[in-house]
């Protein structure tokens, strides 16, 4: 048998059409491969913080092997993620998640892709009366002398009513928290927040000595003579005055009074000297570069201690 081709028989676009239906014969045979998904959230308390494990497994419920998944609110901000292996993924977080929250599943080529609105179950222990922290904005840019403004809000959580209190920590020297109020109480599950001012300190003063002009070199110097040599001079009197006729012990007594404020007068005037001539060291101000700024809430209410802290980032120019 003798084959014969034929060039013209079958177009180039005929055959990029039947390779593009190829591909996509293959694409629908891996996605009939894929199976859906279903998804699951759990919280509970942590040593650290809050654990989040996300179940992934399949409508029959074999556990899911592969993949990623992602917890995200309802604006869409990430709050991490974490591989699936063996139908799990576990995410540790420093506080709660306040709101709706996401679970992303990526998915692989054996399970489908899939996003849940997931309500967190809660252990025992989450459902003890709680509260959450925010700030906003979570970061400052200040120069030397300026100051930021940043907004705490405490959100209660299961009934949660007790007075909480705030501090912060790791601001460098030059700096100060200031906030208002420093103590806050949530009533009726609501929100309540409260104003925190960071503060840096610019440079002020010179640490360099002060040299006096001559004039006033002169002037320190007639002064010291003014009160000295009065002093001199009746220690003179007295002496002769004595030898010659005598004198009463309350004359001495004025004498001595005379001398001492003539002491004092001198040492006052040194030390003016001294204060002009080597003033005090100037402040540097607070240096640049970035610095983390914790902020912590504490809470007590005699039988149960609650806290939780937040970072900011502050950087100075």
């Amino acid at each position: 048998m003798i084959l014969q081709f034929l060039p013209h028989s079958i177009s180039r676009s005929s055959l990029r059409k039947a390779a593009g239906l190829a591909i996509a014969i293959s694409f629908l045979g891996i996605a009939h491969a894929q199976v859906a998904t279903h998804l699951n959230l759990s919280r509970q308390s942590g040593e650290h913080g809050v654990i989040y494990t996300a179940a992934v497994s399949d409508i029959a419920g074999n556990p899911a092997t592969g993949g990623t998944v992602t917890l995200e609110n309802a604006q869409g901000a990430s709050f991490g993620s974490a591989f699936v292996r063996n139908g799990q993924a576990t995410l540790n977080l420093d506080q709660p998640i306040t709101g709706s929250v996401y679970a992303v599943y990526s998915g692989n080529s054996q399970f489908r892709a899939s996003t849940t609105q997931a309500q967190a179950t809660s252990d025992a222990a989450s459902t003890e009366p709680d509260f959450s922290i925010t700030a906003n904005p979570t970061s400052l840019t200040l120069s030397p002398g300026g100051y930021g403004t940043i907004v705490l809000t405490i959100t209660p959580l299961n009934g949660f009513d007790d007075m909480v209190t705030l501090s912060c920590s790791g601001n460098p020297a030059a700096s100060a928290c200031t906030f208002s109020p420093t103590t806050l109480t949530p009533l009726s599950a609501k929100a309540i927040t409260s104003s925190l001012q960071i503060t840096t300190q610019a440079a002020s003063g010179t640490s360099s000595s002060l040299v006096l002009p001559p004039a006033a070199t002169g002037s320190h110097s007639r002064a010291v003579y003014a009160f000295v040599l009065p002093g001199l001079l009746a220690l003179i009197g007295l002496g002769a005055i004595r030898r010659r006729s005598g004198l009463n012990a309350l004359s001495v007594i004025g004498v001595i009074a005379l001398l001492g404020a003539s002491t004092l007068g001198i040492s006052a005037c040194a030390q003016r000297y001294d204060y002009l001539n080597h003033p005090p060291e100037g402040n540097p101000g607070i240096a640049a570069g970035t610095y983390t700024v914790t902020v912590a809430a504490y809470s007590n209410n005699g039988a149960t201690v609650t806290s939780h802290t937040l970072n900011i980032a502050l950087t100075v120019k």
